[in-house]
Parts: structure tokens; sequence; C-alpha cells
């Protein structure tokens, strides 16, 4: 009988690891009320990869800031993004890629954000996420940059997986409550969802709720970038992740109505695999 028992348990075991990446990710979205469909506008380009890999990298501006030449990392396109991190102790730094005004921008300027409305989309999967206890600090985020009328730039991430020690730093108040992760200087992180692991986990942001609840947005505010970034201090980590499908959009209005309801979000590579008779991996929203 425990042979039968334990049998069994392996099998559906087995049978668990065979589809972790078919998981399906349920979440929450900040429902657009859209008075007027038109009043939205994409600005990027090529937020679905859809280019060739060298065509990719030049729109998709990927770069590391603080690590220096024994980190390895490495950024490939080939219908998303796929990105790898692996540092040592004492490596501090941050590895980003996204939408740029300087290449990402259909316009290539900065766009005006005052009486107006940002929404991002993108889609993202995270193979890994490790590191060495205590005292690491490894997070990952959506963020953006936004130029001030006197020339300086700010920025503001919204974290999708911190670290346990990230979530504890005395300039947050995740601990009481909240969800600021950090809060100095000229950032502000907020801590906005623990995504699973090897799971696409497809995000709605409305980013002008959350620059204007961090900086109080003027006249003159400006968006300069938005961007996936990966950031670790001192202690080693690793990490992969994909992305695929990043959209920034902007109306002329403010718009939103945030209602925070469940939404099923239905995804192009959904259609492929049912085509060719394989498991859906159906993407489910994320949406703030």
């Amino acid at each position: 009988m425990k042979l039968k028992f334990y049998l069994v348990l392996l099998f559906l075991t087995s049978l668990f690891y065979m589809n972790l990446d078919v998981v399906t990710s349920i979440g929450y979205e900040d429902r657009y009320v859209q008075r007027d469909d038109k009043n939205w506008v994409t600005v990027n380009v090529d937020g679905d990869v859809s280019l060739p890999a060298a065509e990719d990298a030049g729109f998709w501006n990927y770069h590391t800031v603080g690590f220096d030449d024994e980190v390895t990392w490495a950024t490939h396109f080939d219908d998303e993004v796929t990105i790898t991190l692996k540092t040592s102790w004492g490596d501090s730094g941050h590895l980003a890629a996204g939408m740029w005004w300087t290449e990402g921008f259909k316009e290539e300027r900065k766009i005006p954000i005052h009486d107006t409305n940002i929404r991002v989309d993108f889609d993202i999967l995270l193979e890994r996420f490790v590191y060495i206890p205590p005292g690491e600090w490894l997070r990952v985020a959506l963020a953006c940059a936004v130029q001030r009328l006197d020339g300086s730039v700010v920025y503001t991430e919204l974290d999708i997986l911190d670290s346990p020690n990230t979530l504890r730093h005395p300039n947050g108040n995740v601990q009481s409550g909240g969800d600021i992760i950090f809060k100095g200087g000229d950032v502000v992180e907020y801590s906005i969802d623990e995504i699973p692991f090897r799971t696409w986990r497809h995000y709605s942001l409305d980013l002008t709720r959350f620059i204007d609840r961090a900086w109080e947005i003027e006249k003159g505010d400006r968006l300069e970038s938005v961007y996936i970034v990966i950031e670790s201090d001192v202690n080693p980590v690793e990490v992969e992740l994909k992305i695929d499908n990043m959209w920034i959009r902007v109306a002329t209005h403010r718009v939103s109505e945030n209602v925070s309801t469940p939404v099923r979000m239905h995804h192009e590579k959904d259609d492929q695999h049912n085509e060719d008779n394989e498991p859906f991996n159906n993407k489910l929203g994320l949406l703030f």
C-alpha cells in the first residue's frame, strides 16, 4: 500500500513540474474608463520585439550602471527580450532595458506629462531570482525617469519582486503595512506585486498616478524613459527574466478611474499555442 501511495505521489509531482511553465497568473487592474478611445496614442516602437535582433537592440536601450567588468550580464532579442545577470561579492549596480526618448520613443522627444495620462502595458516572466542572505538587496521593477522644469531628473519605480531584506529598508514603510520600499533623494520605490516564478504576468499601470503621488506633477515635467530594471547590492545574485509587449500610451486628458477588478488578459501567444495544439500559457493581468 505504501509503495502504491508513493508511486501516485511521484506521478502527480512529475505532472506538476512538467506544467510549471503553463501556470496561470491572476491579478487586478486599474480599469481605464476611456471617454474617447482616440485620445490614447502609443508613443514607443518595437514594444513587441518583432524586428530583427539588431534593430530590436537599437530601440531597447539596454545598459548597466555601477557594475564592473567582472559582472556577467546579457540581453538577447528573439520575439521577446531575455535578460540575465550574475554578480559576485561586492558588486553593486543595476541592469536596465526599455524605452528612452532618444531611441524607443517614436518622435524622439521627451513627453510632457502635466494634464496627461501615461499608461504602460507589459508582459514579464521571471525565470530566476537567487540571492545570498543576510543583508542582500535585490529587486526587479518597472521604472521611469521624469525631467523637471529645473533640469533635475526624478525616478519612480514600481517593484514586482523584492528580496526580504529589501523590504526592511528604514527609508520605506513596508514593515508597517505601507507600500514604499525606499524614498529618498531623487527616487521613490513602491511595492506593487510579488510575481510568481515561471509564470507570464501581464501588467497595465497607470504610471501618472504613481508619478503624481511621488512627486506631484507640475507644468514642465517631461517623461524621459520607461524601462525594466534589476538592482542588486554587495551580495551575489542571479536573475533571469523575459519581457514582451511593452507599450507606452498617452492620453491628453486624465480619463482613468482606478477601479480594482479581476480581469483575464488575453495574449496573442495563447493563440499560437492553441493553433499548435499545445497547452495554453494564459497571461492573466496584474494591473494598477
